[in-house]
């Protein structure tokens, strides 16, 4: 009997995942939880603090340990030659460059004879980050779990077995083996994987075979990378993942011809490839020149991501359009970081042949802690047959009752349920006095969405709500949108062109009759990137916004992440209480118990 764990091991957002004997997810979650340090950079995925109780509580007694990494063996070998190259080429030194890799560094928009552009350098400055940061992560990725397992932990064997996998393929069984489908084609598009940014799978009878990648094709060139450098030229910071708010900026802008002439003629698309033109650096040059400047308000840069999603939109068609003509079916999986663009997902189904779309709950690289664990339970165990049924994104981790408990006795806190009434029912109605409620139930959601267990929830029928939450409980910029999770059953009501969304992974037009309703929810551009919510998906939260439908007449909650800016998802009783005690919320309610500020 053997156990699989899965090491999401890129130096942002590693995760941990165990998959059971069986071929069950029995837990996933992104390391920046437990640590509440945002993204986790260069943080172990096996947190030597939580193994024994991961294992324990997760995994099967008696079983042998199984872990899988993320990245292939060969993605770490090139990784020194490479390193001195950069580190030549920031250094002004062309000359001492191996000319071995003058070939990669052209693909990747690098002109060794341009060092001194602008563009040159900061392109080979990032590439540098990211390759020197990622290939200590992988290594010492295992060593904990590993030491813990020969130290003889209780109730597991001492056998251990280590694999490795490519990290798109890990994306793409992190994509297809959670999707409803039988089979499918899986687009995997992302900033950086091992020599392309682009790659595409069949998945037929449960298993994966590869049908293109850029690298075969044509050369690299990378749709998230190019949105990275957007979000940066935006004024945001795309190592802290502010690519979101791209998204969210772009609805107040429009199309600026000057500025969308110099970004699409960035990438160059072939058949199932994107690759960088000669003169990228030199492009990329120009692009510096636009970023909105220091201190200055965001919608200075509205035109820009406007145009930028745009562009961006486009180029994602093209390559699905040609992955449509490979004529291997009419259903789409989604995986890597590019699939976390909701606002073009919603045009998916809209804008290309393709009838059926899935993107799971956590399609980046915190999701491949999922992919690493599957692939080695898969290859102990050929599958015959897709799964074909819906994951739940809940596998993180509990609340403890017992800190619960302590913080009711001995902090003063007083539950303020009344006797003999559901929690639903009197969250819904604080919820309809116009009250912002902290709710946490249950399992954490995996990735980086609030899908109804740790969520900050509020009425979308008050037009101040947008602002009074961005201002007072998130602390964010005034321009972020919400999100509206609504019952599945009245999706056609509210939406045009309605899909259901499970994992709030697409954003949808609103119909305009029903926008004055819910105006806390309505993007500016009448869009929301809403939440499918059934009863058989999450009993709880369906019930809650049953309440408060039945006294609203509304189907839907304002929900966002119950974190502020900057913080990942909260992950302890400690953590709810530090931002119910310091931000604008009004309530926070945990699994029973419902606490409320004194001014409410």
């Amino acid at each position: 009997m053997r156990n699989y764990v899965g090491l999401g091991c890129t130096f942002h957002d590693p995760a941990f995942a165990i998959v059971d004997s069986k071929g069950t997810i029995v837990f996933a979650e992104g390391t920046e939880r437990h640590q509440q340090t945002k993204r986790a950079f260069q943080c172990a995925p096996d947190d030597m603090s939580r193994l024994n109780e991961l294992l324990s509580t997760y995994g099967e007694a008696g079983a042998e340990i199984v872990f899988a990494k993320s990245w292939s063996s060969q993605f770490e070998s090139i990784q020194p030659g490479l390193l001195e190259t950069y580190d030549a080429i920031l250094a002004n030194a062309p000359g001492a460059i191996d000319p071995s890799f003058d070939a990669l560094l052209r693909a990747m928009g690098i002109d060794i004879r341009s060092v001194d552009s602008d563009g040159a350098r900061y392109l080979a400055n990032g590439y540098r980050w990211i390759l020197g940061s990622n290939r200590p992560a992988i290594q010492v990725a295992g060593s904990n779990l590993r030491y813990r397992l020969r130290e003889g932990m209780p109730g597991f064997q001492g056998a251990i077995v280590q694999r490795a996998y490519n990290h798109h393929l890990t994306h793409a069984a992190t994509a297809c083996y959670t999707s409803p489908f039988d089979e499918a084609v899986c687009a995997v598009i992302d900033g950086l994987g091992e020599g392309t940014s682009n790659t595409f799978y069949r998945y037929r009878d449960g298993r994966l075979t590869l049908l293109a990648d850029s690298a075969t094709r044509r050369g690299f060139g990378s749709l998230g990378l190019f949105y990275g450098h957007l979000c940066w030229a935006c004024g945001f910071d795309p190592s802290r993942g502010e690519e979101w708010k791209v998204m969210g900026l772009a609805a107040y802008g429009k199309l600026n011809a000057q500025i969308y002439e110099l970004l699409h003629s960035m990438l160059e698309h072939d058949t199932l490839a994107l690759a960088w033109p000669a003169d990228y650096a030199e492009k990329m040059s120009q692009l510096l020149t636009l970023r909105r400047r220091p201190k200055s308000s965001p919608l200075e840069a509205a035109d820009l991501a406007f145009t930028g999603q745009q562009v961006f939109g486009e180029y994602f068609k093209a390559l699905l359009d040609d992955l449509y003509e490979l004529g291997e079916s009419d259903n789409l999986v989604l995986g890597g970081g590019c699939a976390l663009n909701s606002a073009w997902n919603g045009r998916i189904l809209e804008e290309t042949r393709f009838s059926s779309l899935h993107v799971f709950s956590a399609p980046a690289d915190d999701g491949n802690a999922i992919g690493a664990a599957l692939l080695a339970y898969h290859e102990d165990h050929p599958p015959t047959k897709a799964p074909a049924s819906h994951q739940t994104p809940y596998l993180g981790s509990s609340v403890s009752s017992e800190t619960l408990d302590l913080a009711v006795t001995l902090g003063g806190l007083l539950d303020a349920l009344p006797p003999g009434q559901s929690v639903a029912e009197f969250t819904a109605g604080l919820l309809a006095a116009g009250k912002i409620v902290g709710w946490v139930q249950g399992r954490a959601e995996f990735g980086p969405r609030a899908l109804g267990n740790r969520s900050i929830l509020a009425d979308p029928r008050d037009p101040k709500m947008k602002d009074w939450i961005n201002a007072r409980v998130k602390f964010r910029e005034e321009f972020r949108p919400f999100a509206p999770s609504i019952l599945h059953e009245h999706g056609p009501e509210y939406f045009q062109n309605y899909q259901e969304a499970p994992y709030m992974e697409r954003t949808l037009v609103f119909r305009p009759e029903v926008r004055s309703r819910v105006p806390a929810v309505v993007h500016v551009d009448g869009t929301g990137r809403l939440q499918t919510v059934k009863r058989e998906h999450n009993p709880r939260f369906h019930a809650l916004i049953c309440a408060f439908h039945e006294l609203t007449g509304v189907p839907i909650l304002l929900n966002t992440s119950f974190n502020v800016m900057g913080k990942p998802i909260i992950h302890s009783v400690e953590d709810a209480l530090a931002v119910f005690f310091t931000s604008g919320l009004d309530a926070l309610v945990i699994d029973d118990k419902v606490f409320l500020k004194e001014s409410s």
